[in-house]
């Protein structure tokens, strides 16, 4: 007998059962934190700027992010992502001018809390067999694929690199990825574009007070289900991705706005046209 989502969800809540870390490791394998890299050598220097998430559009892999994180980076000499744990380092830089980056012009009215801010940075070739080794590369269709129909919980997770989490050094980066479960407060549209505002329980243990770092990180719809060889599995879909915390938290809750599925996709249109 399958377990229901009740079931589910304890196992979720019990750190012993290790199921909401592996939840959070998987959907960590689409992630990177973001660094701009200016200077050579001695006088090399990093700056976190975001976060994003590794797609694949067709035959191209990209990363998607906030256009204001890629307005901090476009200027530098190199691009770095983090790659996993075990690369203490996180050294994985790329030439920003190889870089091309896809998506709506900014313009001087953009009304920031609901501007399409969001961008689309194709990765150079030479650049992707070192990153698919310990990386995962979401597929980004222009439809918005459906969920198994199964009894299965459904969470809701913002994941990126909190700045407040990290230690930033002009040569050395330590991020983490971190998988936040969310309330989703509203959602809404404005001029073709949706969102999702989300409330985040900063009282909660690991949570951030500030979510600077997370822009441009995914937000994710996941369903668990137990299978019928036991054990509980799930389907991760990419539903957003975060823009702005719209107001200081107070009262232990913070608020931010994320682009929903049918903006990031609108991206794709914007893959047979200049780069922006």
């Amino acid at each position: 007998m399958l377990s229901d989502p009740i079931t589910i969800q304890a196992q979720l809540n019990d750190p012993s059962s290790g199921l909401a870390e592996k939840v959070g490791r998987d959907i960590g394998q689409y992630t990177v934190a973001l660094l701009s890299v200016s200077g050579h050598g001695e006088n090399e220097t990093l700056h976190f700027r975001g976060s994003g998430t590794l797609v694949r559009v067709t035959d191209q892999a990209y990363i998607l992010t906030a256009y204001h994180v890629w307005e901090e980076i476009k200027a530098a000499v190199g691009i770095g992502l983090t790659l996993n744990e075990e690369d203490v380092d996180h050294r994985f830089f790329m030439d920003v001018k190889l870089v091309a980056a896809f998506g709506p012009q900014k313009l001087p009215d953009w009304d920031i809390p609901r501007g399409p801010d969001m961008v689309l940075l194709r990765i150079p070739p030479q650049y992707l067999s070192r990153l698919q080794e310990v990386k995962k590369f979401y597929s980004l269709t222009a439809d918005v694929p459906e969920l198994s129909k199964v009894n299965s919980l459904d969470v809701w997770i913002l994941i990126g690199s909190p700045g407040e989490q990290g230690t930033m050094l002009p040569k050395h980066a330590s991020l983490t990825i971190n998988a936040i479960y969310a309330a989703i407060r509203s959602e809404s549209t404005h001029e073709e574009l949706d969102y999702f505002d989300l409330d985040m329980d900063t009282t909660f243990p690991g949570i951030p007070k500030k979510f600077n770092g997370m822009s441009g990180g995914g937000f994710w719809i996941v369903s668990l289900f137990e299978s019928s060889e036991g054990g509980v599995q799930w389907e991760a879909q990419l539903v957003g991705m975060a823009s702005w915390q719209l107001f200081p938290a107070s009262s232990g809750t913070a608020k931010v706005r994320c682009l929903g599925a049918k903006s990031i996709r609108s991206l794709i249109s914007y893959l047979q046209t200049p780069k922006c």
